[in-house]
């Protein structure tokens, strides 16, 4: 494995290796699995600043590209020098994710010392890595070739131009995908397919799930049961925010199942959900059909007397809660916008629940005296507990299902939640996700009598 390293080195300085030793199938593999590994890793490291969330069908994009790229350059080198040639044209690329890797992590830093204009930056500094990866690459592998087989460096060089179209004609039929995603993620940016997919296939879909939000928000309003005049009512809206993780949309439905046993939000209750299963079913989780969703029960209720209880369980960042729709396309609603939202419609007495990443930044912008507000973490940390095979996230798990219980109010379930999380978490070794509460004390009264009672004295 040694001598193929020289060999790649020398070769990407564009220096020949006279007479190099030729190499056998276990050093390709070697070389293969390494570049395998370090791809793994750069893509880890890309996603490092916030949740990375690992996804299965990425390994499968690495091995399947990797098989092909050996299988398309095969047919370049001669039989004998094959085995060599491969593993230091993996060598090679190796080196250029590297590269490239650090480019893109300094290149920002540049921009801004340079005080240049960012859009316009990122768009010059991508196409000139992109053009000197493809230079330098020509220059390295026909100094490959051309010590491993007697040809002239020109012949090397037109047979390498040759390989790179084919490789990159083969790369564009793989429909590459990320092992490591980032809750901002756009699947439209993985690769050629969803790339002309997103802009050419998915305008007729969009637009048909656009016209069926009304009918189906019309349809869940209606079936609400009417507020009575005498009795405080409890209507609650949910949303389950990320159409490709299944967790949040059973996480949702635990959820209101488990405020049902404590609070009368039978036939009360609105769900929004972003999911490919329910996407002609349930109306969206977005921000318009939240605002309607809010302005369709304001104008049923009591805005005074009556109780609107809003949970949310998606990924998150530090700018908001993360809504990704069926159709991938993406957006955020933001503390602020839900804060306007709730405030534009005039709606006193408030509980939110977030139940995300960075979800504490919810915090600030709710809390009052009549609102009651809870998230799975501050406003500088991550949660735990979104992988899609699971029902829950850490927080769901201990507030609704191990926490929130006849007998209990949203505050005892709240601090008995915290304690459980941070066991799992120290248990786990991962950082502090830290949930915060804030608890209203008009609305905590207003509530006690009905925790008292429960849902079905009501």
């Amino acid at each position: 494995m040694w001598a193929v390293f020289k060999l790649a080195a020398r070769a990407a300085i564009w220096r020949r290796t006279p007479d190099p030793p030729l190499a056998g199938l276990p050093t390709l593999l070697g070389w293969t699995i390494v570049l395998a590994a370090a791809r793994v890793a750069l893509q880890f490291a890309g996603v490092a600043g916030g949740p990375a969330h690992f996804n299965p069908y990425g390994l499968n994009a690495i091995v399947a590209w990797l098989a092909l790229a050996l299988a398309v350059a095969a047919l370049f080198v001669r039989p004998a020098a094959r085995a060599s040639a491969l593993s230091a044209m993996f060598i090679l690329s190796m080196i250029a994710d590297i590269a490239t890797a650090l480019i893109q992590i300094g290149g920002p830093f540049l921009v801004s010392a340079a005080a240049l204009n960012a859009f316009w930056s990122r768009a010059a500094i991508a196409s000139m890595i992109f053009a000197i990866q493809i230079l330098w690459w020509l220059g390295a592998l026909s100094s490959v070739l051309a010590s491993l087989q007697p040809e002239s460096r020109l012949r090397a060089l037109s047979r390498t131009a040759a390989l790179w179209v084919a490789l990159f004609a083969a790369h564009s039929i793989i429909p590459d995908a990320p092992v490591f995603v980032a809750p901002g993620f756009d699947v439209r940016t993985a690769n050629w397919w969803e790339y002309f997919y997103a802009k050419y296939g998915t305008e007729h879909e969009v637009a048909q799930i656009e016209e069926k939000q009304t009918d189906l928000l019309s349809a869940e309003v209606a079936s609400l049961a009417t507020p009575r005049k005498e009795t405080t009512d409890i209507y609650a809206i949910g949303l389950a925010g990320w159409a490709d993780q299944d967790v949040f949309v059973k996480e949702l439905n635990g959820a209101l199942a488990s405020i049902g046993t404590v609070l009368p939000i039978k036939n009360r209750t609105l769900h929004l959900i972003n999911n490919r299963e329910t996407v002609s079913s349930v109306p969206l989780a977005n921000p318009k059909n939240l605002s309607a969703a809010v302005h369709a029960i304001g104008s049923m209720i009591d805005k005074d007397k009556d109780v609107l209880l809003i949970f949310m369980t998606s990924h998150g960042d530090q700018h908001g809660f993360a809504l990704e729709l069926p159709a991938n396309t993406s957006t955020q609603l933001t503390p602020q916008q839900l804060a306007s939202t709730l405030d534009n419609e005039g709606i006193k007495n408030r509980i939110v629940i977030v139940s995300a990443c960075y979800s504490g930044t919810f915090v600030a912008p709710l809390q009052n005296d009549n609102t009651i507000v809870m998230t799975a973490s501050d406003e500088k940390s991550t949660s735990f507990g979104c992988a899609p095979e699971r029902d829950w996230t850490y927080f769901g798990d201990a507030l609704f299902r191990q926490s929130l219980l006849p007998g209990k109010d949203f505050q005892e379930a709240f601090n008995h939640a915290r304690i459980l999380i941070q066991g799992w978490e120290l248990m786990d070794r991962v950082p502090p996700s830290n949930p915060q509460g804030s608890f209203g004390p008009a609305l905590v009264a207003k509530l006690a009598p009905m925790f008292h009672a429960g849902p079905n004295d009501q």
